[in-house]
C-alpha cells in the first residue's frame, strides 16, 4: 500500500475525494486536520453519507495531535498539499519535509493565476534542497464533487455534499457539472487567468466546461496520479465534457504529455 498524507490550508473537499479514492485501491491516507469529533463526522458525512445504516470505512485516518501527525509523516511516501485562496506557511513546509524521511514526491493544489506564485517558488525551493519531487496542479474555480448520476459511486462525495449546498441554482449547477463535465483538458505551465473572487468555492451558474473552472473529482484523480509519478508535472487542469471521469490509463497518459 502506497501512504499518503493530505495537508493543506484550502480544498478540503478535494482532499476528501482524494482520500476516499485512494483508500478503495488500498492506499492508506493520513488527513491533517483540526481537533474534535464534530469536524471527523462532518468528513465521514460528505464522504460517505449520512443515513442511519451507513457504515464508515476504517481509512482515511484524521490526525490532529504532533504525535498521529508525526507518525503519519513517518510512513508516508507521498503528500498532498491543497491550496485554494493562500499558500501553506514555510514554517509548516519544513516541518512537513523534515519529519517524512521517506517521502519522494510532494504534489500541490494551486490555483491558476500569479496569486499563489511565490508559495509555488518557496516550494520548489523546499522541495530541490531536501531532494524531493516537486508536482504543481493548478485548478481554476473549482466546481462539483459530487457522486454524479451513481450514489455509492467509486469517485466523487456522497449525495451528501450536494445537499449541502444551500443556493439552489448553485447546486443544480453542481450536480450537472459532475453529470456532464467530469472530463478533464491538461495544460502544462500556468497560461490561464486565476478564477473571479466569484469563483472560489465554485459559485459558478454555469456547468459548461472551461479553461478556468476545474472539477474537484478530476482534481483529486490528477493528484493521485501524479504523486506516483516518478518526474515532476507542472500543469493546469481544466474541465472538460464527459459523463464518466478519465480511468487511470487516461490519467496517466494526459499527465505524461504534460511533461
Amino acid at each position: 500500500a502506497f501512504n499518503l498524507v493530505l495537508v493543506g490550508p484550502g480544498a478540503l473537499e478535494v482532499k476528501l475525494i482524494s482520500a476516499k479514492m485512494a483508500e478503495i485501491v488500498g492506499d492508506r491516507c493520513s488527513i491533517v486536520s483540526p481537533p474534535g469529533e464534530k469536524f471527523v463526522q462532518q468528513c465521514q458525512r460528505l464522504m460517505y453519507g449520512n443515513g442511519k445504516d451507513v457504515k464508515y470505512p476504517e481509512g482515511p485516518k484524521f490526525v490532529s495531535t504532533a504525535a498521529d501527525i508525526g507518525d503519519a509523516l513517518k510512513a508516508a511516501q507521498g503528500i498532498i498539499i491543497t491550496c485554494e485562496r493562500e499558500g501553506m506557511g514555510d514554517s509548516m513546509v519544513d516541518t512537513l519535509l523534515s519529519n517524512a524521511p521517506d517521502v519522494q514526491h510532494v504534489c500541490l493544489l494551486s490555483c491558476m493565476g500569479g496569486r499563489l506564485r511565490t508559495a509555488e517558488e518557496s516550494l520548489q525551493k523546499k522541495c530541490a534542497s531536501a531532494d524531493v519531487t516537486l508536482s504543481i496542479i493548478r485548478a481554476g474555480g473549482l466546481q462539483g464533487g459530487g457522486p454524479g448520476e451513481v450514489e455509492g459511486s467509486q469517485f466523487g462525495l456522497s449525495k451528501y455534499f450536494d445537499n449541502t449546498i444551500i443556493d439552489l441554482l448553485e447546486a443544480r449547477t453542481s450536480m450537472a457539472f459532475d453529470k456532464f463535465t467530469l472530463g478533464a483538458k491538461v495544460t502544462p505551465g500556468n497560461p490561464f487567468p486565476g478564477p473571479s473572487r466569484g469563483l472560489f468555492g465554485g459559485a459558478s451558474s454555469s456547468f459548461a466546461p472551461s479553461d478556468t473552472t476545474t472539477g474537484r473529482t478530476a482534481a483529486a484523480q490528477a493528484l493521485l496520479t501524479a504523486i506516483k509519478m516518478d518526474t515532476a508535472i507542472d500543469i493546469s487542469l481544466s474541465s472538460e465534457k464527459g459523463e464518466m471521469p478519465p480511468t487511470a490509463e487516461e490519467w496517466n497518459s494526459l499527465l505524461s504529455l504534460s511533461k
